[in-house]
């Protein structure tokens, strides 16, 4: 008993440093990392000597250089189309298309939030949605509980980074998880999308137009499993997003009397949406045209075998938001002290971020390294049983509700999420779409993103009130996901 509470120890210091003493996800991962390597160097069950120690460690930083990479230059390209006023010409087209309620809704949550998260990640998407919510008269509640519930594509957020991570710690193919968690996310579309419009505009906008409902739900969740299976992981957000706002926008042409769209207004948009529309390209040109793909795949790798770790730099995402990043220099002409602003942008953003990923993947692969997450699972097996495949998503959404990210979920639940299938005899892919959909679902309720859905629409005396409606939301998704994991597995 007591050998398993101490391998559950670093864990246990994240729930310290969040919930009782109210820290950052920063000194809490950076705690968590610390109470691993005393953990190796006290108890002999666990011992690591320096060399071990340090090898797993830096395999923890390696990993976590993939997530930087994309993060790096997703935030960035944010803060350039931020300054160019390309959000908010997006947005206003967007918004302005239509003086439905409803189907102003459905754009901005169900395509647009996930198109900007699917591109940048970090939660920018509330950021992005609840100003624009509040401008057309939502109350700002509504709006921030709107935007929360929008994240509903985080598992492929900043061109799925999170889901990446958990692929390489479980040692499983991404397009496996990429797939399960596409079936997953199947349900929780509906629930979310209808959640939003009903927060928005109660029973009656359900009643008036649960068909657009339907269709915006079900074009996302087509869209994000068929690219998963047959295009790209990493692409999957994007295309899927995309594809939903184009079938919203083409069923407003459809069945609205008319809207304010002009031959100016598209000259507009198509400029604002040209760097998405741009890495868009490049993805698809990546992984869709096979020289193209293994020209990049094979130059520019870095490769070593010691720890485990290949990065492409040339093939990873991160490579194609860079250019983009470059070409959004070019058409939107940023002179240099915008430069400078969004650089500390960039950097205020980033640099936290990925930290506390490195002090969470570090933290796992130490604990895998020394045996802890072994005896976590050879504990949880004979305690769960098989049983253990409805619970799965539960740890991940726990992961996912403490860190405010996917990555650091998966840097902490994964491994354990496999070892624990192994010993079971379940198939390992399974716990880890479970896990994964499950930590991505949490993020929106998690303190850090409630904290900035609050600031973002100005009712930070109403946060508590926000933390407790959107632990509800969340709850129920997670609730969905349980059973999903149950029934389709």
């Amino acid at each position: 008993m007591l050998i398993n509470l101490l391998a559950l120890l670093p864990i246990l210091m994240i729930f310290l440093f969040l919930f009782l003493l109210k820290k950052s996800a920063l000194l809490a991962g950076g705690a968590s990392f610390l109470t691993a390597i005393v953990l190796v160097h006290i108890v002999p069950m666990f011992a690591l000597d320096a060399g071990e120690m340090i090898h797993a460690a830096l395999k923890g930083v390696l990993t976590s250089g993939i997530v930087a990479y994309v993060l790096l230059f997703g935030i960035l390209l944010f803060h350039l189309m931020n300054e160019a006023g390309a959000i908010r010409a997006i947005a206003s087209f967007v918004a302005n298309i239509t003086d439905d309620p409803v189907r102003q809704v459905l754009l901005l949550a169900a395509a647009f939030s996930p198109l900007v998260e699917s591109a940048s990640g970090f939660g920018i998407a509330i950021i992005v949605v609840a100003p624009i919510l509040i401008e057309l008269g939502f109350a700002p509640y509504r709006a921030a509980l709107v935007a929360l519930s929008s994240l509903s594509a985080v598992a492929w957020g900043a061109l799925a980074t999170g889901t990446v991570i958990g692929a390489s710690l479980g040692g499983i193919p991404l397009t496996h998880i990429g797939r399960g968690s596409a079936v997953l996310c199947c349900v929780t579309f509906f629930y979310f999308i209808g959640t939003a419009v009903w927060i928005a505009t109660g029973h009656e906008g359900i009643r008036k137009r649960w068909p657009d409902i339907l269709v915006a739900a079900g074009t996302l969740s087509l869209l994000i499993w068929a690219c998963n299976v047959y295009i790209s992981v990493e692409l999957a957000g994007v295309l899927g997003s995309l594809g939903t706002l184009g079938v919203l926008l083409l069923l407003i042409k459809l069945t609205a009397k008319g809207n304010g769209s002009t031959s100016e207004s598209l000259a507009v948009v198509w400029r604002a949406a040209s760097p998405y529309l741009f890495l868009t390209t490049l993805l698809l040109l990546s992984r869709l045209v096979p020289p193209v793909e293994a020209f990049l795949a094979t130059h520019a790798v870095v490769d070593l075998p010691a720890y485990g770790f290949s990065l492409p730099l040339c093939y990873s995402p991160g490579f194609a938001l860079f250019l983009t990043c470059l070409f959004s220099l070019g058409i939107y002409r940023t002179d240099w002290p915008t430069m400078q602003k969004i650089l500390r942008y960039t950097w205020a953003q980033w640099y936290p971020v990925t930290l506390t990923t490195v002090f969470y993947v570090a933290m796992s692969e130490i604990m895998a390294s020394s045996g802890m997450i072994a005896t976590l699972a050879m504990a949880s097996a004979p305690l769960f049983g098989h049983s253990f495949v409805f619970l799965s998503p539960f740890v991940g959404g726990l992961g996912g509700f403490l860190t405010g990210s996917t990555t650091g979920s998966n840097a902490m639940f994964m491994k354990l999420q496999v070892e624990t299938g192994l010993q079971l005899g379940i198939p390992p892919e399974i716990l880890a779409s479970s896990q994964n959909t499950g930590a991505s679902h949490l993020t929106m309720a998690s303190p850090s993103r409630v904290v900035l859905g609050a600031t973002v629409c100005k009712i930070r005396s109403e946060e508590s009130r926000l933390q407790r409606s959107m632990t509800l939301i969340a709850a129920g998704s997670l609730t969905l996901v349980m059973l999903a994991s149950k029934f389709f597995w």
